[in-house]
Order: C-alpha cells, then sequence, then structure tokens
C-alpha cells in the first residue's frame, strides 16, 4: 500500500540543504561534482535519479544515482541525455528551461511517453510512482537538469519536494559551474599542448616567415610567410623600418620600439610579441626573434629574423588565466557560501539568523549590511543595520528606526520589497530623498546592492550591502554572490519564523488539549445523564412488573452497560497504558478471540496479496479473559506486523500449548535491531521509519499490548534476527481454571429482598431522573423527595430533615460542591449523609468530591445493587 506523502519538516528541509552544501564542497573535479549533487537528494528527495549537465556546446554529462538498489543503478547507467519535447509532457527541465512535477506515473503515463518498445520495457522496470526535474542555473545560464524519481519506498513526490528540490539546485549550481570551468580550464591545458606541438609542426613545415633588415640602407626583405601575416601582397616593399611600424597596433608600438632599441645598443637580442591590425577588424599576435650582425667596429650592419603567429597561444593562454582566476573566485565563493550554510543551519532563532547573515557578509563582502522584514500585516519593520563595530551597528539602526524613504524611491528597501527588484548603484550619483542622502552621507556610504529576501514564492523583506569606508565597489562577482547568499538568508529566515510560529501554535495546541479534555468531561457527563433514568426505569420496571418484557429489558440493559462501558474508555483512555482497566473476565476460547481479531483487521489485509497464515488448536483452547481486551491484543499486534512488512511479505498467527497457551504473530518485515528489542514495548517507542512515515502510529500500540497482557497474567516477548529479519511476538496466557460465575442478566427482583429504610433526599435538574430514582428508592423501602435546583434543595433540607442526599454535580447557578458547602453550614444539615451521583466520572472528580463534603461518589448510570450498598453502610 502507497501512504501520502507528507510536509516535510523545516529541520529536514535545512538538513538536506546543509548536506548538499557539504557533499557538493568536498567534490574534487567535474564529474564528483555530479555525483554529489544527486548524493545530496537520496534519499529524501528521491529512490533514483541522474543530473544531466552541460560541458560544452552540445556535450551533455550524465550523472546517475539510485538509493541501496544497484540493479535500478544497472538499469540507469548506460541512459544518455537526449532532447526531448515531448507535446504533452515537460519531461526534462535541460530541454524546457522549467520545473515541472509529475504525481502519478503509472502504466499509462509510461505508454504515453514512450519514444519506443525499449524505452517503454526500461520505464517498466524502473517502475517510478512520481517524478520531477528542476533546471539548473548560473547567470542566466542553463546548465544542466536535476531530475529525480519516487520508486520503491512507495512515496510520491509533492510540491514541496520539488521546492527543496530546486533549492538544491541552487545550492549546486555555482559550484557545478565551478567545477565546469575546471574542467574547461583542463581541455584549454590539453588545448594549448596541442597547440603547440602544431606550432612545431608548423615551423617544421615551413610556416615561419623570415625577415632581413639592412639597417644601414633601411631596406627590409619578408619571406610569403611575413607576407602572409601581415595581411600584404607577397613582393610589394614593406616600406622599411617605419613601413614596419606602421603594421604594429598603437598599443603594442612603445614596447616593440623599446625592445628594438636595446638590441641595437647591444643589449638583448631583439625578441618581442606584438599586435597586428588586420583588414576584418580583428588582430594577430606575432611573435618575432632576430639576431643581430654587426662591422668590425660594432656598428650594426643587418637584422635577420623569424616571425609567427601565435594568436592561438597568446589567446589560450589568456583563456588559462581567466579560468584560473575565475576558479580562484569560485573556490571563495564557495568556501563563503558553505560558511554561510553551516551558520544559517544551526539556528531557529530570528535575531541569532539576523546576525548570522550579517557576519556572513561583513567585513569580507561588505561594510554594511541592512535587513527590513515585513511583519504579519505587511508593514515593513527596520530588524537590522550590522557593521564591525557594534556602536555604529546601534546607531545605524537608531536613525533607520526614525529614517524611511517612501516606497516610490527607487533602490529603496520599500522599493524593492514592492517591486521585487534588485537595485546596484551610487548613493552619491543622485541623492533625491532627504532621508536616505541623510542616512549615508551621517556613515559616509556610497556603494550598494539592494535585493527582495524570497523564500518559497513569497518576498519577506529586503537585504542591503553597503560600501563606506572601504571604498569598494560591488562588481559582477559579488552581487551575484550575495543573490546567493540572499536566497539562502531569506530560506533561514522563513525558517526561523516558521518555528517560532509552530512554537506558538504548540502552546495553542496544548490549549487546545485541555480544552478537550474539559470538552470530554463534559460530553461524558451529559452521555451519562440521559442513562441514569434510563437504567432506573428498567430497574423500578424489573419490581414492579417482573415478568413482563423480560427479554426486551435484557436487550435494553446490555445496551444501556455497553454505552456506559464505552463512555468510560472514551474519558479515560489513558487507563489502558496505565494498567487500570477493568476486565470482565469469562471463560474464553482462543480460537475464538483469534477468528473475531482476523475480521477486525481484515481490511487492514484486504489489499495484501497474502492472507495472514493462520494455525489453530483442534481443540478448545480455554483461558479466563476478557474476550474484548484480548482480541484488541491480537489486533495490536496483527496491524503493527502489517505496518512493518512489505506487500509482498508474510504475516502468520498461531496458537499452541506450552504448559499454558502461547500466542504468535511473526512477520517477514523490516526487523528489529537489538538495541530497540529492549524497549519496544514502552509507550511512544518506535523503530525506524522511512520519510513518508508509511508505518505511522504514536508508539502505543505494543504498550497498549504488555498492559492487557499482564492484566490477563501473561506474559509477551518480542524477537528479531536483526533488521530486515522480520520479527515475532509471543504472548503467553495461563490456561482456564474453574469457569467464573456469569455476569446476570436483569432479572425479576427475587421475592423477600432485604428493603430499607430512611429519609433521602434527590437532587438532580434533570427530572426523569430525579424522579425516576425517587420512585425507584421509595419501591425498597426508602422515603424520597426530589429538588431540582439548591434554593429548592434547602427548602427540602428544612421541611424533610433527609438523613441522606443524593446530589447531582452538574446544577443551575450553584452546582453540587457548593451544595454540599451549604447543607453542611445548615443546622439541618449536620450529620446528612452526602452522595455525589454525577455524570463526570473521572478519577479527578472522584478526588474532588471527597474533599468536598461527600462521603461517596457515583457515576451515572448507577445499578441498584452498588447504590443499594452503599445506602446500607452510609445509613
Amino acid at each position: 500500500m502507497v501512504s501520502s506523502s507528507v510536509a516535510i519538516p523545516p529541520d529536514e528541509q535545512r538538513q538536506v540543504l546543509g548536506r548538499a552544501a557539504g557533499l557538493l564542497a568536498s567534490a574534487a573535479d567535474f564529474d564528483e561534482t555530479l555525483r554529489q549533487a544527486i548524493a545530496a537528494c537520496l534519499p529524501a528527495l528521491a529512490d533514483f535519479g541522474f543530473f544531466d549537465a552541460v560541458v560544452e556546446g552540445e556535450d551533455v554529462r550524465r550523472t546517475c544515482a539510485a538509493h541501496d538498489a544497484p540493479d535500478v543503478q544497472a538499469l540507469l547507467a548506460p541512459t544518455r541525455w537526449v532532447r526531448q519535447d515531448h507535446p504533452e509532457f515537460n519531461l526534462c527541465a535541460l530541454s524546457s528551461g522549467e520545473p515541472a512535477l509529475h504525481l502519478d506515473t503509472g502504466d499509462a503515463w509510461y505508454r504515453r511517453i514512450a519514444a519506443d518498445d525499449d524505452h517503454l520495457r526500461l520505464l517498466r522496470e524502473l517502475a517510478f510512482r512520481s517524478m520531477l526535474t528542476v533546471p539548473v542555473r548560473w547567470r542566466g545560464e542553463l546548465m544542466g537538469a536535476l531530475t529525480l524519481f519516487m520508486g520503491r519506498s512507495g512515496r510520491r513526490h509533492t510540491d514541496e519536494h520539488l521546492a527543496l528540490a530546486a533549492g538544491v539546485a541552487d545550492v549546486a549550481a555555482p559550484l557545478v559551474a565551478n567545477a565546469r570551468l575546471l574542467e574547461r580550464h583542463r581541455r584549454v591545458e590539453a588545448a594549448l599542448r596541442r597547440s603547440e606541438e602544431r606550432l612545431r609542426m608548423a615551423v617544421d613545415a615551413g610556416q615561419v616567415g623570415i625577415w632581413d633588415w639592412d639597417i644601414v640602407a633601411d631596406r627590409v626583405s619578408w619571406s610569403d610567410r611575413v607576407y602572409e601575416l601581415h595581411e600584404m601582397q607577397a613582393g610589394s616593399d614593406p616600406g622599411g623600418v617605419a613601413g614596419f611600424r606602421s603594421l604594429v597596433l598603437p598599443d603594442d608600438l612603445p614596447r616593440v620600439e623599446s625592445a628594438l632599441g636595446e638590441a641595437l645598443a647591444g643589449g638583448a637580442p631583439y625578441a618581442v610579441e606584438f599586435r597586428t591590425p588586420l583588414s576584418g577588424g580583428g588582430t594577430r599576435w606575432i611573435s618575432t626573434r632576430s639576431q643581430l650582425v654587426r662591422d668590425g667596429s660594432g656598428r650594426p650592419l643587418r637584422m635577420v629574423g623569424a616571425s609567427t603567429d601565435v594568436t592561438q597561444r597568446v589567446e589560450l593562454l589568456a583563456a588559462e588565466r581567466r579560468a584560473r582566476s575565475e576558479a580562484e573566485a569560485a573556490r571563495r565563493r564557495m568556501e563563503l557560501l558553505a560558511a554561510a550554510g553551516e551558520r544559517l543551519a544551526h539556528s531557529l532563532d530570528p535575531e541569532a539568523t539576523l546576525e548570522a547573515v550579517a557576519r556572513t557578509l561583513v567585513p569580507d563582502i561588505a561594510d554594511w549590511c541592512r535587513i527590513d522584514l515585513l511583519d504579519e500585516n505587511g508593514v515593513l519593520q527596520r530588524k537590522l543595520a550590522w557593521h564591525s563595530d557594534p556602536q555604529r551597528s546601534r546607531q545605524a539602526l537608531e536613525l533607520a528606526m526614525r529614517l524611511r524613504a517612501p516606497a516610490a524611491v527607487v533602490g529603496g528597501m520599500a522599493w524593492v520589497v514592492r517591486t521585487g527588484r534588485p537595485h546596484h548603484g551610487d548613493f552619491q550619483d543622485a541623492q533625491h530623498d532627504p532621508a536616505t542622502a541623510e542616512f549615508t552621507r551621517t556613515f559616509g556610504m556610497h556603494a550598494h546592492f539592494i535585493l527582495p529576501l524570497v523564500a518559497h514564492g513569497r518576498t519577506i523583506g529586503a537585504m542591503a550591502v553597503l560600501q563606506a569606508e572601504s571604498g569598494r565597489k560591488l562588481d559582477a562577482d559579488d552581487r551575484a554572490l550575495v543573490l546567493d547568499l540572499g536566497r539562502r538568508a531569506a530560506l533561514a529566515l522563513d525558517n526561523a519564523r516558521l518555528f517560532a510560529e509552530a512554537q506558538a501554535l504548540r502552546v495553542q495546541a496544548e490549549a487546545a488539549n485541555g480544552a478537550k479534555d474539559e470538552f470530554l468531561a463534559m460530553l461524558g457527563h451529559e452521555l451519562r445523564n440521559p442513562l441514569a433514568p434510563i437504567s432506573t426505569a428498567l430497574q423500578l420496571m424489573a419490581r414492579r412488573e417482573p415478568d413482563a418484557v423480560v427479554q426486551e429489558r435484557r436487550v435494553i440493559g446490555r445496551q444501556v452497560a455497553h454505552l456506559s462501558r464505552l463512555i468510560d474508555d472514551l474519558l479515560d483512555i489513558s487507563r489502558i497504558t496505565r494498567g487500570k482497566v477493568q476486565l470482565r473476565r469469562e471463560r474464553v476460547d482462543l480460537r475464538a478471540v483469534v477468528a473475531h481479531a482476523l475480521e477486525l483487521t481484515r481490511p487492514v489485509f484486504a489489499a495484501r496479496p497474502k492472507p495472514v497464515q493462520v494455525q489453530l488448536p483442534h481443540g478448545p483452547a480455554m483461558v479466563d479473559g476478557d474476550f474484548v481486551r484480548l482480541s484488541q491484543v491480537l489486533c495490536n499486534l496483527l496491524v503493527n506486523a502489517a505496518k512493518f512488512t512489505p506487500a509482498h511479505g508474510t504475516v502468520a498467527l498461531s496458537v499452541r500449548e506450552r504448559g499454558g497457551w502461547e500466542i504468535e504473530v511473526s512477520d517477514t518485515g523490516c526487523g528489529m535491531p537489538p538495541e530497540l528489542l529492549g524497549r519496544v514495548f514502552d509507550r511512544f517507542v518506535q523503530g525506524r521509519q522511512d520519510m513518508d512515515r508509511r508505518a505511522g502510529g504514536l508508539g502505543l500500540g505494543l504498550a497498549i499490548v504488555r498492559s492487557l497482557v499482564e492484566r490477563h497474567g501473561g506474559s509477551v516477548q518480542a524477537h528479531s534476527e536483526g533488521e530486515g529479519r522480520g520479527a515475532t511476538f509471543t504472548v503467553s496466557l495461563p490456561p482456564s481454571g474453574a469457569s467464573p460465575p456469569a455476569s446476570p442478566a436483569p432479572t425479576p427482583a427475587p421475592a423477600g429482598e432485604p428493603r430499607g429504610s430512611g429519609r433521602i433526599l434527590v437532587v438532580d435538574d434533570n427530572a426523569d431522573a430525579a424522579q425516576t430514582l425517587a420512585e425507584l428508592l421509595q419501591v425498597i423501602g426508602y422515603d424520597a423527595r426530589t429538588a431540582p435546583d439548591a434554593d429548592a434543595a434547602l427548602q427540602v433540607l428544612k421541611a424533610f430533615r433527609p438523613q441522606l442526599a443524593l446530589l447531582d454535580i452538574g446544577l443551575p447557578q450553584v452546582d453540587g460542591y457548593q451544595l454540599a458547602s451549604l447543607i453542611r453550614q445548615q443546622p439541618e444539615g449536620q450529620g446528612v449523609r452526602l452522595v455525589a451521583l454525577t455524570g463526570y466520572g473521572q478519577e479527578s472528580d472522584r478526588a474532588r468530591a471527597l474533599a468536598s463534603h461527600f462521603d461517596e461518589h457515583l457515576v451515572k448510570p448507577v445499578s441498584l445493587d452498588l447504590l443499594t450498598e452503599v445506602l446500607q453502610r452510609l445509613l
């Protein structure tokens, strides 16, 4: 059976994102980064999945993983990414650029999306129940997609899974970009080595241009290759050294002339690289080296050299330097983001979370950090102004509380919240708002970047990073980092808000629980009140007309007793686990108990392919016990076995004689570790469950089993060979002794039974209850009077002088407790025995009654035998 997925608690979301940051930060190369991105999602977000990442152009690399399923891993390994533009479904965020969630992916869905029979066969073997796909973007570029599937766990994705997967994608994006950059750098290095090899081969093949400069005559001669390098017609006049100078890019000319002058002056040989402009608008890098020929006196005569095209090498080296610089910057960003994730993951206090955000930014990125948050009424409140100097921080927050820029001021905090757009600028460029001008002038602020804080699709405030005394700017990399931190900060702040709300809800829930207990007590009172006159009327009928409608009276009597017992269980369910439940023992055949329990649990096993395997003795298996409670024991054990056993597993029940009787319930389910066996019968103890809590429950079922079995004089034990190896529960019960007497059914009152005597006052606002009870008391020999409320009771007290009063507690205006005190204060009330006869039946109600002038406490409806025993004892 498949359970619906539940909401993901905020602390679990933080754990997933923190784990993702940690795993990704530890990745050494591109492939490991992709593997760690998948690993971070399993098993919290999926049973298996894959990460498709663009390496270069159409070169897409797929990395797949499955949680504890090597066979699924083997099925995924050969698959490759193919662009999917399905007319009905968004199957891959790398193809569409958009996220997608498919909640029910059964066989009909497989057939609709399958490209061919092989594809359909693969889908059926994977047998996933839902899937999601989210894009991975960095600075607007679609770099890949994360696609996740729920399969054997039986879970299904929800919108929260999609949002959390998008969060993981956001965490992974900068790290994947960095890893890809390093991968490209390695490719550049390989290309550079190949380029140098090609250069050597080119030289060997005669691709080097040769030139000769007659210094005395200032004539230059070039080989054809030099003409090609400068895009000139072969054989044309280069124009001497002046003509050569005209072919050098002006920015490089000073360096060329300096090298040439040094060589002519007797310094280092002329060797230089420069750019020459091309007709198409670009430039070409030329490397030239030469040897100088002098005459006997040392005067320069000729310079002979060779020139080659080194454009590709220079550009590759420049690309390498950029790649190294970007990789180093990405590493620093990664370390900062990891540190931020660590700080934010360890706080659920709003104030501590605000401080953690600010400490991440100041002073490493900015001189100041400002945060404003929307309150529950949508009003933007100043929450933080942070600087390395605490005194300046306090001054800035106080000033920010006093100064507020209108929402229409472009670039202000309120404007960013209203528009949802970040703003980057310099405060000194234009300051049309006096409040902003005063604030920034006071603290010398200039460069700023303000962004909205958005969590779960909702804007919760704005964050500003500002530069002041450091004089730093906020370049594109800084802003990208701040945006990333802003997303994380928004989630952390929203989680802190949710936690605070959850704490408030917990307080409300505790109050509601108290109200529930009060309601149940009132409910029991209101249910018992109509049962009391019914029960009393039955007893009156039995004494007035013993032979009339006997069968009907027995039916009504049984049902009244049954309803009373239900009310008792409703009002005091905790009695079961405290061992205070009252057993109704009789001689019971365990075979009948098993049959009843199987019938009660039939809906649980109806959807399973295998029924419960039952082995019973051929003859009776008699014990002394409560049939209903023993059935409850077996029901709890069977339901527990079904919860923790897969649908294809086996649940068995057997009854056998071993000195006494043993009932054994075994399964082939998930089993239990040794440390759990000793605690499994404690209250609120459960074995480890999957994220979807398919097994559910509060951990009370087995505690109830132990309590009820021990109340029957038996014992219960649990055994398991370990996790994944099933579990066995064995209930031992003593054999039946002499058959206990059966509970008597309503019968006519025997002739000549003892009759009472004495004056009794019955006070109850329920006229039927008061009148029938008074009539019953009169039938058995007592003189009885009634009163509907306290005033009438005090009047009857003076005139009637009762010896005993039966008082209802829930009286109008003056309750039974107050009335008991008033009676004790009257001269006529001295020596009157007081009995509380009420629908309030909790142990606390009895204790209160005995502490409030009452001699006894009885719960409606009361049996005549118990009432007679109390009256004879007190009168």
